[in-house]
């Protein structure tokens, strides 16, 4: 008789309209494979069945049939034998009442740990064989029963349980290649498109595991064979081997066969998701790699739209935000699928209502994250003007929900830099002032704090300073839009500038503290001066974090500030007049003489923040030289500067003729710090 045969899997067929097959669960294929273990390889000796019966007594005894008597027992008794009741009595709570034998078998089932098992390069090997042994087997009885079901499903159990060995190599990533050189890697693709969806779906659940980057930490204490750098370069050669099969794209093809009304469809979306993650997670530049050679973007957005959320749906958005962290091209890829317009129709359920759960919201700050990441980007800068961005982003602020926690962050980011002006100018346009310095007169945040753990009034700060300092830069002087940002810090008898002069007074104590802590720290390592000059790249940054960057915006805004003459209709009516100013000296602006008083009461001066400038405006040059030398060997920059300013110096119809030479991302970037360099000296000179 086979064995084997009656502890298979039921070979029905499954049916058109039912549920699908349920398949072995791991450990009922461990059970099935223990049962399998004879007697002889567990205790050593021939099993007899009649010697187990009986507990070890002959088989004479065990062969008679006697009738139970009380006579029986009280001769039993009499003959020294022992009393029931005072065996029940004695034994009861102490006694296994089980065989040495049957000892024997559980105390070696004890000892096996499935989790402690070690795998050699031939164990390996092996392993693979008999994978690859079931796949053909399946393969050779579905062509051969293509018309009957039931004589495959037998084949198709044994691959499914072979599938699930195979997850055993993630205690081995160091032999990952040997994947690759028996070509198993093209095994394991093939089964993405098998018309079983259970072993599709078993088959990406394998990838899964196998890419996920904790198996390198796996046993690395336990076994002093296994190096980290060995399993990292066996795993990276298999993920190489498996974007060169085209792994990307076949599990973006398997999407479309996944039903996620199936609970296990439903995981098998989950598990490739994760697949993809895990790549990014192995290194981060194959983040470009899944966007370029395979379609997960345009089915990540078109999941997203689904209205209904779900564990995917927020997966999906976590995923997305991955990708635009860390490459300039996807973010570009983002925006040329429409993708700035979907994010922003996603927030918009958000506006005047909060998410349900934890899960929900995780969702909604993964999307601003994509949000804030494409925004380092000019051009997503214009499309997200065009999608009404700046308008989405004042109403969710002024609606006082969870969105508008992040929909501040969202503007900083839309109005930074010179391709930020556009955003600039639509947020004066919508009376975005007004909603924007309630904020800043903290107008609410106690109510804020109490309604949202996850808001830091520390941030929204950092993220208003910006906003604020992206407008004095990037609106036109003496226009309309500058002139009402400047008369905001006028009214209510200069309140603003007042919380402005707060805000810097605050930074600066902590910057103060951390240079304290600095000097200490330098003290109490005996540093000496070149030690501490290999330690001022990192004291910077600590200086930086501390809040010295939002003191020196505070600083640009203030000097952007005292330089404004809020009597523009005057000078206007005086040029009209042909009065010339040029021969007296142009008297110091209110809002410059306020300045001065307010910092006076405070133990400060304009020389203080002139000596700050200073600092920023050296940063500013430095940065500027070095983002021209990284320019030396990829083309004529100067060249570019020079046509652009002589384009720039012609005048078309009364208007400055638009630059015709186009620049490369670092070119801009350069020309840029250059701007903000001559920006601040300008200032200073005002000053």
């Amino acid at each position: 008789m086979d064995i084997d045969s009656i502890f298979k899997a039921p070979t029905a067929p499954a049916t058109k309209g039912g549920a699908k097959r349920k398949l072995v669960s791991p450990d009922e294929i461990y059970r099935k494979n223990a049962r399998h273990i004879s007697y002889e390889e567990l205790t050593g000796r021939s099993f007899d069945p009649i010697e187990a019966s009986t507990g070890g007594e002959g088989s004479s005894s065990s062969s008679k049939r006697r009738t139970v008597s009380m006579e029986d027992d009280e001769e039993d008794r009499g003959a020294g034998g022992m009393d029931f009741a005072d065996e029940e009595e004695d034994d009861r709570f102490f006694g296994d009442g089980l065989t040495s034998d049957q000892k024997d078998i559980l105390d070696y089932v004890d000892e096996i740990n499935p989790e402690e098992e070690t795998f050699d390069l031939g164990a390996v090997r092996k392993m693979i064989l008999k994978f690859e042994r079931s796949i053909n087997k399946n393969q050779e009885m579905r062509v051969k029963y293509a018309d009957d079901p039931a004589k495959f499903m037998e084949s198709e159990a044994d691959l499914d349980e072979e599938i699930k060995h195979l997850m055993a190599l993630t205690q081995a990533p160091q032999h990952y290649p040997v994947l690759v050189e028996l070509n198993t890697v093209a095994s394991i693709l093939s089964l993405l498109t098998h018309e079983n969806m259970d072993i599709s779906i078993d088959a990406i659940e394998l990838l899964k595991e196998l890419t996920d980057e904790e198996v390198l930490s796996l046993n690395l204490d336990e076994d002093e064979d296994v190096s980290g750098s060995e399993g990292e370069a066996g795993m990276k050669v298999f993920v190489a081997a498996l974007i060169k099969d085209g792994m990307l794209d076949l599990l973006v093809q398997n999407l479309a066969r996944l039903d996620e009304e199936e609970t296990n469809d439903r995981q098998g979306v989950f598990n490739t998701l994760a697949i993809f993650e895990n790549l990014t997670s192995i290194d981060i530049q194959l983040a470009e790699t899944i966007v370029l050679k395979s379609q997960l973007m345009p089915w990540m957005l078109k999941r997203l739209k689904v209205k209904a959320f779900d564990s995917n749906k927020q997966y999906c958005s976590e995923l997305l935000a991955i990708l635009m962290q860390s490459s300039s091209d996807n973010r570009k890829r983002l925006g040329e699928l429409g993708g700035i317009d979907d994010l922003l129709q996603l927030l918009s359920v958000y506006k005047r209502k909060d998410p349900k759960d934890p899960d929900e919201i995780e969702m909604l700050e993964n999307l601003f994250d994509c949000l804030c990441s494409t925004l380092a980007e000019k051009e997503i800068k214009q499309l997200f003007l065009e999608g009404e961005g700046i308008e989405l982003m004042v109403i969710m602020i002024k609606e006082k929900k969870m969105a508008r926690i992040r929909a501040v962050k969202v503007l900083d980011y839309a109005m930074s830099t010179k391709a930020g002006t556009a955003n600039c100018l639509r947020f004066v346009e919508i009376m975005g002032l007004k909603t924007l310095f309630s904020i800043f007169s903290r107008k609410g945040i106690d109510k804020l704090k109490k309604a949202y753990k996850s808001f830091s009034e520390v941030a929204e700060e950092e993220h208003i300073i910006g906003i604020l300092a992206s407008l004095v830069r990037n609106l036109p002087l003496e226009s309309g839009h500058r002139l009402r940002v400047v008369r905001k810090f006028v009214e209510d008898d200069y309140a603003k500038l007042q919380r402005l002069l707060d805000l810097r007074e605050g930074y600066e104590a902590r910057v103060q503290a951390q240079d304290e802590k600095i000097a200490r720290e330098n003290e109490e390592q005996e540093l000496d001066e070149d030690e501490i000059k290999e330690e001022e790249p990192l004291r910077a940054l600590e200086r930086l974090e501390a809040g010295l960057y939002c003191m020196q915006l505070i600083d640009l805004i203030l000097a952007h500030l005292c330089a404004e003459n809020l009597d523009l209709e005057a000078e206007e009516e005086n040029k009209a007049n042909g009065a010339s100013s040029s021969s007296a000296e142009e008297p110091e602006s209110e809002i410059k003489i306020r300045a001065r008083t307010l910092l006076n009461r405070r133990g400060q001066s304009l020389d203080d923040i002139v000596e700050n400038l200073k600092e920023v405006n050296e940063e500013l040059a430095l940065q500027a030289r070095t983002k021209l030398l990284t320019q030396a060997g990829s083309g004529p920059l100067s060249e570019a500067t020079t046509t652009i300013v002589g384009e720039a110096d012609k005048e078309e119809d009364g208007e400055i003729a638009a630059p015709k030479i186009e620049l490369t991302a670092e070119e801009d970037a350069a020309l840029e710090a250059l701007e903000a360099k001559e920006s601040v000296q300008y200032m200073l000179g005002l000053l």
